[in-house]
């Protein structure tokens, strides 16, 4: 799943149901709960929130591995490019931590 579907899928969860009444059910302001809807991705903390209300896995929009990742509209690199960077770094930590078990610190 893509970061870019959550506007649906908090729309469909939404229905009928007012902005405001949403948001506090989500536990974040109705402007931000609009933003989302119009397709502006959330910071962590809201991501975090959203997806615990929407009963979907944070990890789903935004897993590398045992990475987490945001993409903001205004990204300096592109996401393929986060992508190997997390691949990268998640190998560089799986390889310290080889590394400190075999040394025993």
């Amino acid at each position: 799943m893509k970061i870019e579907d959550l506007a649906g899928l908090v729309q469909r969860k939404k229905g009928s149901m007012g902005v405001r009444a949403a948001a506090a059910e989500i536990g974040i302001s109705p402007t931000t709960l609009s933003r989302i809807e119009r397709g502006h991705i959330p910071d962590m903390g809201t991501l975090e929130k959203v997806c615990s209300w929407l009963e979907e896995d944070m990890a789903k929009f935004t897993g590398i591995g045992g990475l987490q990742i945001a993409f903001k509209k205004n990204q300096t690199i592109s996401p393929a490019t986060a992508k190997s960077l997390a691949v990268l770094i998640e190998l560089a930590s799986q390889q310290f931590a080889a590394k400190i078990d075999v040394e025993g610190h």
